[in-house]
């Protein structure tokens, strides 16, 4: 069984300082895609049925933690899902005599309060296991592409032209929700307001394809990811809201040949999160949504992922964190594409 049920335990308040060590938080981030939020919530695994599954989970490899500090022990951790729907990760610190009867959680959200949580109550944990797929699907910006430093370059060229100034949290903001990108930059009382974002956006528009250029790059290994994936005989596509040129920068080392499927903000009338691009996407590849798995860097590629019926993946090198990311429930957070070997696996 992949499912394991305790009750909600109170800590001594000790693991908050650990979770927050560097090391411990970069390797959370790199394993199981989760940046923890202080300290963690145990279980007490009071009968033996959920005892029995936990010892059959300690005989799995999960992630090994190495310390950076000899003063610390190093750990395993599980990704897992709780509830069915709030990614984390169990650990398993490698100390002798350990308790059996204790699971000790992580998760990028405050899971207590997230889930309105009591002391006592029933919790359900379930292990992450591949997701299995004949199709795999992907957004560009943040999950391909690196490009976030260049939407931000150009929302600064053009708010500047008209002396305005814009923020690194106003812009992952605008790419995270879809939201409109100048709302937060011009003051909302502006009696002009409407006229200064659309010159912001003509601006920005006609700045893009250099900056894009200039600032833009693919992710390091992705041509390997891709291949893996390949050697699976798994299909993929693209869905992306992205202007054409972007694909420009995929042309490199052949990685735009990779793809079986490319549908882009032109070829739909609605965008995500509406599901239109990933069904057109998949009807190309004539694949059904629960043969498919969709990646993206944003809540909105989440909710898409949902309305078409895919699997979710949300990935952290994009516009979207780990908590942001965990609110909206993916099946799976990962640290980067190189990730996507191991929670994969062809039907």
């Amino acid at each position: 069984m992949t499912l394991i049920e305790g009750r909600l335990l109170r800590g001594l308040g000790q693991a908050a300082g650990f979770t927050q060590i560097e090391w411990v938080r970069r390797q959370l981030v790199d394993l199981a895609g989760i940046d923890p939020h202080p300290g963690t919530v145990n279980l007490a695994l009071g009968d033996e049925v959920n005892r029995t599954r936990w010892r059959r989970w300690r005989g799995l490899p999960g992630h090994a933690m190495e310390p950076a500090d000899a003063a610390f022990c190093g750990a395993r951790c599980y990704p897992v899902r709780i509830e069915g729907r709030v990614p984390a990760a169990v650990l398993l610190p490698e100390i002798a005599g350990y308790p059996e009867d204790k699971l000790e959680i992580v998760a990028a959200l405050p899971l207590r309060r997230h889930l309105s949580m009591d002391e006592g109550a029933l919790v359900r944990v379930e292990l992450c296991r591949p997701l299995v797929a004949k199709a795999v699907l992907f957004d560009i910006d943040g999950t391909l592409v690196d490009s976030v430093g260049a939407y931000l370059e150009v929302a600064r060229i053009a708010a500047q032209a008209l002396g305005l100034e814009v923020t690194e949290t106003q812009v992952r903001h605008s790419l995270a929700t879809g939201s409109n990108f100048w709302k937060g930059v011009v003051p909302a009382d502006r009696h002009d307001a409407g006229a200064v974002m659309k010159a912001l956006s003509a601006h920005a528009g006609r700045e893009w394809p250099r900056v894009l250029r200039e600032h833009g790059k693919v992710f390091e290994g992705l041509a390997q990811t891709l291949d893996a994936m390949k050697r699976l005989g798994i299909k993929l596509g693209i869905v992306s809201g992205a202007r054409p040129e972007v694909l420009d920068l995929l042309r490199q080392d052949g990685i735009l040949d990779r793809f079986d499927s490319i549908v882009l903000g032109a070829d739909v009338s609605r965008r995500k999160p509406d599901p239109e691009g990933i069904l057109k996407c998949l009807k190309v590849l004539d694949m059904t949504p629960a043969a498919a798995v969709y990646i993206g860097d944003t809540p909105v590629d989440i909710q898409a992922s949902r309305a078409a019926g895919v699997c979710a993946v949300g990935v952290l090198t994009g516009a979207g964190d780990s908590a942001t990311l965990s609110m909206h429930w993916p099946d799976r957070l990962i640290s980067s594409h190189a990730r996507l070997a191991e929670i994969i696996a062809p039907e």
